[in-house]
This record gives structure tokens, C-alpha cells and sequence, in this order.
């Protein structure tokens, strides 16, 4: 029989320690940094698990690269694993945390990918080799062009991609159906054809969006699989881009149409039975030993740092961040210049130029330093009226940008502001034209970047390069007004009547 003061006993020293625990900073885990040729990985996970989803990935690269006949000479790509849903919900917020159990984006500073290891339970989540899997198949897909591709197959072959396994050595299997999606099949069934091949990202809901990427893997495992129809489809992608109906388009390429198409859709849900196929891993591919290194507590802080500042997904983490670094004493006036870009995202340019001033003139000359420095100058110089901007200053800002360009050329960042300092500085237009059609070639799905490309290029009147990049916008920008006037410019330029 336990005694009433050892109840108490218990209780007390619960209390004790409930009330002296101090809150979890992001940044206090130890992180590691897991590294091989075309992936880097910071996680704060076991590094052995990390190892082996590192040599997995580097697999699945080698084969996917094929199967969708891509440049192989992607970027490297860097993937934050967090090892819990704790510093998982650090890094996106609490928000996004219960909403996800990854993320993939890509920015003029370059792409990343994000998961949790943990996932949020154990019957819901997907398996993080699947979500990475199915997320560096969107990268395959988009990196370095402006094809788009409709809402479900997007989706829907990249969770076909997302299950390749390795059941021997030297071959691959592909086809199985994903978990979560036979789960979404089963409770929810089919969504109906018509809808699905009409959906956008900006018209789906939460609640309808698993139903998408359910029935779109069913109908993109028909098409590659059994309907065997992999290059019409190619054709429907082409004049879908070209801004085609997306239902009618794919009957023409198909030769078939809805209610044809339809029949054989709900026939393979029906069936239940899904082909798998076997396949040799390339012949000049060499299996990898990713490397381990434990990053300083400084150095993982930093990295933490710049990839909230990035993101922008959880702000108040990397306030956070430096309470944590302040405390530990492992604060660096890099986390300083880290925080002014942050502080620049959301147009606080007082406290970004303060933050800058502190940083001792010894690292004036840090990359960091002068890319957050450099960007501050031009933001608030694009606030001021032309006749009474501080010419001195945008001349180094230029000069930076272009220090930052020949540093690291494939940061469209740098050569996007390289531009805009260079046009403020009233260039000839056919030089800052020049460094913003770098940015756009490193970064063509970057918004602003396009925006601003297109906009010259209707003023040149240049009818098909204008094509090239406005075309495009049209998928990017959900508003109408902004689509209608893209087209009325591509019908002027092409000299068409305009239509109302």
C-alpha cells in the first residue's frame, strides 16, 4: 500500500520540475549534417536512419532521371529532417505542423525540401522515404523550366514514383499503391473524372485534396501502366501549356473521349489489382556512403537560422533562436545579418539596418553579410521617389550584387538584385535587362522575376520571347484580371483581335 505522504512526495517534486522546466528552443537538439553527392541533409534525427534514407534517395535519382529523361546536372538539393514533431513544428509552426507532415518549395535562393521523421501518427503518416521520394520527383520535374503540368498528375505521379522500392540489388519495382491512397480509395472512392481533371491548387480545399492525389495516382498509374499512352500524353502536356481546354486537350491526345476515359478509370479502381514493374538501377550508377558530420552548436543555429529566414514559415523561431544563442553564448553577428534579411522579408527596414550596423567592419566582406546589406539598400531606395534616391549607395549595392554573382552564380537572388540596382541606376536597358534574364534562367518559376521579365519584354514588343515567359504566369497567377491582360498582350503582340 503506497502511503499518503509518498503521494504527496511525488506530486510535490512533480511540481518542482514541471516549474523549473525550461521551454525547448529550437537549436538545442544536437544536429548533424549527412552529405553525398546530390543531397545534403540537416536533421537533428538518428544519422545512421538518415544515412541509409540518403543512399535510398541517391537510388531513386538515378532511376528517376531516367524514367523522365531530365539533365542530370540538377542542383544539389538540401532537405531539413526533423527528428520529431516538436522541432518539426520549430521550424514551419504550429500550424502548418498539424497540417503537414512535410514541405517542398523552391525560391530564387534555390529549392529545399522538409519532413518530419516522425510524422504525426503512426497509421496516418507517410513513411519519410515516400514523401521525399514523391517531393524530389516535383523537383526532377520542375527544376530550370515552365512546364506545368494539371493539378492531378502532378500529384498523382509523384505518389506513383513515391513507392519505388529496391528488393535486390541492381533492380527497382514500381506501381504499388501508396498507403494513405488506398486508404483515401476505399472510405472515399473515386473522385469523379470531370472534377478531377479540372482541379487547380487554388480551387481544391484541405478536405478535397487527398481525394486528388487518390485518384490522381490511379489515373496517372493507368495511363503509364496500362494504358500505355505515356507519349500522347506528352502531346496533351504540350498544348496543355499552350493554354488548352484540359479535358478537351487530353481527349484529342488520347483519342478517347471522357466518358470513354471514364470507363476505363472506374474499371481500374474496380479491379483493385495494380500492375508492379521491375526494372534494372542504371549500370553507371555506384551506391554511396553518405558522410556524418555533428555541425557546432553555432554553425547549427546559423544554418536554422537561414533556412527560417528563407522559408518564412515560422519568424518568430528565429527570435527564438537568438534568446537560445544569447543564453548559450554562441551568438554571431552572421545570426545578426541572418536576421535583418528575415526582417527585410516583412519591410522592417529601421531594425535591419540596426542589426547591420552592429556587425563589426572585419565581416563587412562576408557573403552573408553583404547580401543582407545589399538587399536593405535596394528596398529602401525602391521607396524613394527617382530624383531623390541616395545614388552612392545603390553604386554599392551594385557592386555587391555583382561581387555575390560571380561568387555564387546560380543564387538568382543576386543577379535579380543586380538588376533592379542597375535600373534604379538608369543602365541602358539591354544591360539590366542582360542580368535580369540570368535570374530568370536560374529561377524561372520565381515569380517576381518572370513578372518584371515579361513586362520588358512586352515594352520591347518582343512577341515570342514574351510567349515564352508570360504563358506560364497564367498557371502561376490566380488572378483573373492579371491573366485576362496577359492574354489581351499576347493577342496584341501576335496580332490577333483582342477578345473582351
Amino acid at each position: 500500500m503506497v502511503s499518503r505522504s509518498a503521494v504527496f512526495l511525488v506530486l510535490f517534486f512533480g511540481f518542482l520540475l514541471s516549474a523549473n522546466a525550461a521551454p525547448r528552443y529550437l537549436g538545442e537538439e544536437i544536429w548533424y549534417q549527412v552529405d553525398s553527392k546530390n543531397f545534403r541533409v540537416i536533421t537533428d534525427g538518428d544519422p545512421n536512419a538518415v544515412k541509409t534514407l540518403v543512399a535510398d534517395l541517391e537510388r531513386y535519382r538515378s532511376v528517376a532521371i531516367e524514367l523522365l529523361e531530365v539533365d542530370p546536372n540538377v542542383p544539389k538539393l538540401t532537405i531539413y529532417a526533423a527528428g520529431d514533431r516538436d522541432t518539426y513544428a520549430g521550424l514551419v509552426g504550429a500550424e502548418l505542423a498539424d497540417m503537414t507532415n512535410g514541405l517542398f518549395d523552391t525560391s530564387a535562393e534555390g529549392s529545399y525540401a522538409l519532413v518530419n521523421l516522425d510524422g504525426r501518427s503512426v497509421k496516418k503518416q507517410l513513411k519519410a522515404r515516400e514523401f521525399l521520394f514523391h517531393e524530389y520527383t516535383h523537383f526532377l520535374s520542375y527544376n530550370g523550366n515552365t512546364t506545368h503540368f494539371p493539378y492531378w498528375y502532378s500529384e498523382g505521379f509523384a505518389e506513383f514514383m513515391a513507392t519505388m522500392s529496391f528488393p535486390e540489388k541492381g533492380r527497382y519495382e514500381l506501381g504499388e499503391i501508396p498507403q494513405e491512397r488506398a486508404q483515401t480509395l476505399m472510405y472515399a472512392g473515386l473522385m469523379p473524372l470531370d472534377r478531377l481533371l479540372r482541379a487547380t491548387v487554388y480551387d481544391t480545399d484541405s478536405e478535397e485534396k487527398a481525394d486528388i492525389y487518390a485518384s490522381g495516382w490511379l489515373l496517372s498509374h493507368w495511363l503509364m501502366m496500362e494504358g500505355d499512352k505515356a507519349k500522347e500524353f506528352n502531346r496533351f502536356i504540350k498544348d496543355y501549356n499552350n493554354g488548352a481546354d484540359p479535358v478537351k486537350s487530353l481527349e484529342k491526345a488520347l483519342g478517347m473521349s471522357v466518358k470513354e476515359l471514364e470507363k476505363e478509370y472506374v474499371a481500374a479502381f474496380d479491379s483493385g489489382e495494380y500492375e508492379v514493374v521491375s526494372g534494372e538501377i542504371p549500370a553507371d550508377f555506384k551506391a554511396v556512403t553518405p558522410q556524418v558530420k555533428r555541425l557546432q552548436k553555432r554553425e547549427a543555429v546559423n544554418v536554422l537560422a537561414n533556412f527560417i529566414a528563407q522559408s518564412g514559415y515560422n519568424l518568430q523561431a528565429l527570435d527564438d533562436l537568438i534568446t537560445y544563442s544569447y543564453h548559450t553564448g554562441i551568438y554571431s553577428t552572421e545570426l545578426a545579418a541572418i536576421k535583418a534579411s528575415a526582417d527585410l522579408r516583412v519591410g522592417d527596414f529601421p531594425q535591419a539596418s540596426h542589426l547591420l550596423a552592429s556587425v563589426p567592419r572585419k565581416d563587412r566582406q562576408q557573403t552573408w553579410y553583404l547580401n543582407a546589406h545589399a538587399w536593405l539598400t535596394v528596398n529602401q531606395q525602391a521607396t524613394v521617389p527617382n530624383d531623390a534616391r541616395d545614388l552612392r549607395s545603390l553604386k554599392k549595392a551594385r557592386e555587391e550584387f555583382d561581387y555575390l554573382a560571380k561568387e555564387e552564380p546560380q543564387n538568382a537572388s543576386h543577379w535579380f538584385g543586380l538588376a533592379m540596382a542597375m535600373e534604379m541606376l538608369d543602365y541602358p536597358r539591354e544591360e539590366y535587362l542582360a542580368k535580369l534574364e540570368e535570374a530568370y534562367n536560374r529561377a524561372p518559376r520565381e515569380l517576381h522575376i518572370a513578372q518584371w521579365l515579361a513586362e520588358e519584354l512586352y515594352q520591347q514588343k518582343n512577341a515570342e520571347y514574351f510567349a515564352r515567359v508570360a504563358k506560364p504566369l497564367m498557371f502561376e497567377l490566380p488572378d483573373e484580371e492579371q491573366n485576362r491582360e496577359i492574354k489581351m498582350r499576347l493577342a496584341e503582340l501576335q496580332g490577333k483581335p483582342k477578345s473582351s
